[in-house]
């Protein structure tokens, strides 16, 4: 009976240890709940920009490595990687071009697979996830060293002044099922957090033109995809700092029983889709004052900006259409702000500034509706017109912006 009840205790012990890794991921209490389905605390999206400026960047050959490149911004200028062609370009802040070249080889200042990039001080950082090394730059594109001695094996790396920081589905997390792995400065691993399901294992997305992953301050903020969490990690642990609530989230128990790769055929992603969950969270970004993400919902897009100081949130609605000329007769200045806000691909955030870049046809669309404009969209349309009449921009080149935010 003594042995009985030794195995019982044993097997229950197992099972509680089992179910409480098995629901790590929703066992977060989160610190504030943003609340989609309160449309009392709803504001108007459009009132909380106070301008939209060009950066009056020099076009020249370089700039077919701008595409939908990465981006980050020093007090001294903008930094662009290409994701297409791997040219790492470097222009100061009155638009000049500083430095453009390769990065791409297996040499000494070369990338063979960007992981991501982030700058610490005046120094720019690219972490090559094949080699698991980051990769360090001066301001005028010289390569300076290796940040970490050791190798690590993460899909994203990110370093504070306390530590730095994997994020990986493939990573260490192939071995023990956790995310988040915490090295020291010289990428020897401390600690691990945040135990997945079965179904996340061997599966990762990258949505958007942004990661899913930023440091914010000294602390790394990331969502998962398919989840509502934003999670907050430091050298103390990890939380969750904002959760996301919504009308038709998807069920914790929906991916049960399916492995990583299932959960990668298309045909599931229909479904979902089919079903209108609220889902899809993307270009997540954040200033000291607001954290914005775009998702959909029913079937349709949203963009989100949400307060954090009062807890409200703005919502803008995708068009349901791509701009026609015959259709300015029937749009509204709310409308030419939503084709402006949904061209606007976020790529990062400086100084409580959203940087973003859109392409040509949004000139396309502002030069077919003046009579819309409104005096923000018409100081940012004299901008953006007398920058394709100098720079000589044609169709399918990029611009770059600066939003403020109020």
């Amino acid at each position: 009976m003594k042995h009985f009840i030794c195995l019982l205790t044993l097997s229950l012990l197992l099972v509680s240890c089992s179910n409480k890794r098995e629901s790590e991921l929703y066992g977060f209490q989160s610190k504030q709940i943003i609340d989609l389905t309160d449309k009392s605390i709803c504001f108007d999206y459009i009132d909380r920009i106070k301008r939209i400026d060009v950066l009056n960047l020099t076009v020249d050959d370089s700039w077919v490595h701008l595409r939908y490149p990465r981006m980050v911004i020093s007090d001294r200028g903008y930094y662009f990687l290409s994701d297409r062609t791997d040219f790492l370009v470097g222009y100061d802040k009155s638009g000049h071009l500083k430095f453009s070249k390769s990065i791409k080889g297996r040499g000494r200042g070369e990338i063979i697979s960007v992981g991501n990039m982030f700058m610490r001080s005046d120094t720019l950082m690219i972490y090559d996830r094949s080699a698991g090394r980051v990769l360090c730059f001066d301001e005028n594109g010289n390569f300076l060293s290796f940040y970490n001695r050791e190798e690590v094996r993460a899909e994203k790396y990110y370093v504070t002044d306390d530590c730095c920081f994997g994020l990986s589905i493939f990573g260490d997390s192939e071995y023990d099922g956790h995310y988040c792995v915490k090295y020291d400065k010289d990428g020897s691993f401390l600690d691990n957090y945040l135990f997945l399901p079965e179904h996340y294992v061997g599966y990762n997305s990258t949505i958007g033109y942004t990661d899913m992953s930023y440091i914010y301050h000294d602390t790394l903020r990331f969502i998962l995809p398919h989840d509502y969490t934003v999670f907050s990690m430091t050298k103390n642990g990890i939380e969750s700092s904002f959760r996301f609530k919504a009308d038709h989230e998807i069920p914790n128990d929906y991916f049960d029983g399916m492995t990583g790769l299932e959960r990668m055929n298309p045909e599931v992603f229909a479904k979902m889709v089919k079903e209108g969950f609220t889902d899809s969270f993307s270009e997540l970004t954040e200033t000291d004052r607001y954290l914005a993400a775009d998702f959909s919902s029913e079937n349709k897009n949203y963009m989100m900006l949400y307060d954090k100081r009062n807890n409200t949130y703005g919502l803008l609605l995708r068009p349901d259409a791509l701009f026609e000329e015959s259709m300015a007769s029937e749009l509204t200045t709310q409308d030419i702000w939503r084709y402006i806000l949904f061209s606007f691909a976020r790529l990062c955030v400086y100084d409580n500034s959203i940087y973003g870049c859109a392409s040509y046809g949004l000139y396309y669309i502002l030069s077919k509706t003046i009579p819309l404009h409104d005096e923000k969209i018409k100081a940012f349309y004299g901008q953006l017109e007398s920058f394709v009449k100098t720079q000589k921009i044609e169709e399918g080149d990029m611009f770059f912006f600066k939003m403020d935010l109020l």
